[in-house]
């Protein structure tokens, strides 16, 4: 019999896991440990494997996190949707299942990464969203905010904005697109009022360092409180000067919104 390939794409509220990827029996939690679980079940088996296009940390979200799952025999793909969805935690929901080939893999296939990170500097955090984004207390500039992030577009090598993790061969990283957008809410329904206060930091790049981003994020919004000035962030980008200039922003805001294969 045969393994099978399937390419999966699940969502998820991380509020509540140590994230994406499990790393020893004791740990906890984790998305991948709950998918495992309920994989297990489905196929009557612990012979599979599952791999994903890339860890999220503890409390991250995403909306389009894909993985690879190998399969010890076929189970047909909206069959498979459905019996994931029924056996996971609400958190945790299955998007979309299609078959794919030893070609394929979630991380060196990729293309791009677009992240998201939702934040306001409205206080008190509201009671709907205060474990799903970010709250920053203070006046923020905004027009600022939005020139310091696109100062990241380009190559550069971020040694200034990563935490040490797993070894990698070099910090360079391409961004192909770095914004901030005001009123990013829906503009309607119960949240109306919650929603459209919110900002969103939107970086695409052809791949992240660990907690690349919400340094990135970090170091904007210290733009926005004026402890930062524009010049000392451009040149912690092009690394004229060295170290952090930033503290980690909180893990609640970040959204992983999409990878890109094609």
């Amino acid at each position: 019999m045969g393994i099978e390939i399937y390419k999966i794409k699940a969502a998820y509220k991380g509020s509540q896991y140590l994230g994406w990827q499990v790393q020893s029996k004791n740990q906890g939690q984790t998305i991948q440990g709950e998918i495992n679980k309920a994989l297990s079940k489905v196929f009557k088996s612990s012979d599979f494997k599952t791999v994903g296009s890339g860890r999220t940390d503890a409390g991250v979200h995403a909306l389009g996190q894909v993985f690879k799952v190998e399969a010890p025999f076929f189970i047909e793909e909206a069959a498979l949707q459905r019996a994931l969805n029924s056996l996971l935690p609400k958190d945790i929901k299955i998007r979309e299942v299609s078959l794919s080939d030893d070609n394929f893999h979630p991380v060196y296939s990729a293309k791009s990464k677009e992240y998201h990170y939702f934040f306001t500097n409205e206080w008190p955090p509201s009671p709907f969203f205060f474990d799903s984004i970010s709250y920053f207390k203070g006046y923020l500039d905004i027009e600022k905010m939005k020139t310091a992030s696109k100062l990241f577009i380009g190559v550069h090598d971020f040694s200034n904005f990563y935490c040490e993790g797993t070894p990698v061969k070099h910090n360079k990283r391409e961004i192909f697109e770095c914004e901030l957008i005001e009123n990013s809410g829906l503009g309607f329904g119960p949240f109306e009022e919650e929603l459209n206060k919110l900002l969103l930091f939107r970086v695409r790049g052809s791949g992240f360092l660990k907690q690349m981003v919400r340094l990135m994020v970090g170091a904007v919004v210290e733009v926005g409180k004026g402890h930062l000035d524009l010049k000392s962030l451009e040149d912690a980008i092009e690394n004229i000067t060295r170290g952090k200039v930033s503290a980690v922003a909180p893990p609640q805001g970040l959204y992983l919104h999409k990878v890109f294969y094609d």
